[in-house]
């Protein structure tokens, strides 16, 4: 007797993608609940909106795509019920706007194409313009870090600030020692040029020098 293997079930871990490579189990709603009409937003050109807005971002392309008007679409939103409808709206376009931060390293690395004219306004070729504006844009978003250090002022630390608190006090003992003037940099022997200074030697003249 010969034995028959069964179809093995689809893998959940490598979901079907539609046609535009999206997982439409992603996208976790119910079409909304609207009378049939040959003309109208039935559940299946609410879903194929949905993939064409997270494709391109463009509510009145993504309408036009199955067959609809771009007002009809935000009426379809509005109308009650669609609370599920509103949330893939959203999550749609948030996944569509990734492609605009892919569009805007391009311009700002490889650079956006613009014509080029000639002295009598004749166009005689093209070229690839970068963006500079654009490129501190995405270096302040995606590199703060690299650009405050390097933006950074650089500025002299005030010497009280590179002390500790028992060298600064020995420092501004030494500076009422020296008419009340702080020494302008700190070094590793300044506790011990505050003690020569502080130490008077015994045999050194304390009064006045006589004539």
């Amino acid at each position: 007797m010969s034995h028959i293997a069964p179809i093995p079930s689809p893998d959940p871990a490598t979901p079907a993608l539609d046609a535009h490579g999206h997982d439409p189990a992603a996208y976790d709603w119910v079409p909304v609940l609207k009378k049939r009409r040959k003309d109208g937003w039935s559940p299946g050109k609410q879903r194929a909106f949905i993939e064409a807005l997270a494709d391109g971002g463009s509510v009145a392309n993504a309408a036009r795509a199955v067959g609809m008007s771009e007002s009809s679409a935000y009426r379809l939103r509005r109308s009650p019920g669609a609370e599920a409808f509103d949330r893939a709206w959203c999550a749609a376009i948030e996944a569509a706007s990734k492609k605009l931060i892919d569009a805007a390293f391009e311009r700002a690395l490889i650079g956006s194409e613009e014509p080029v004219f000639d002295r009598e306004g004749n166009r005689v070729g093209r070229r690839l313009r970068q963006s500079d504006r654009l490129l501190m844009f995405l270096l302040r978003a995606y590199g703060p870090d690299c650009l405050r250090t390097a933006a950074a002022p650089r500025t002299d630390t005030a010497p009280a600030a590179l002390m500790a608190p028992d060298d600064l006090a020995v420092a501004l003992e030494a500076a009422d020692l020296c008419d009340g003037e702080l020494p302008r940099w700190y070094r590793d022997d300044a506790g011990d040029a505050a003690e020569r200074l502080a130490v008077v030697p015994d045999d050194a003249e304390t009064g006045p020098p006589q004539g």
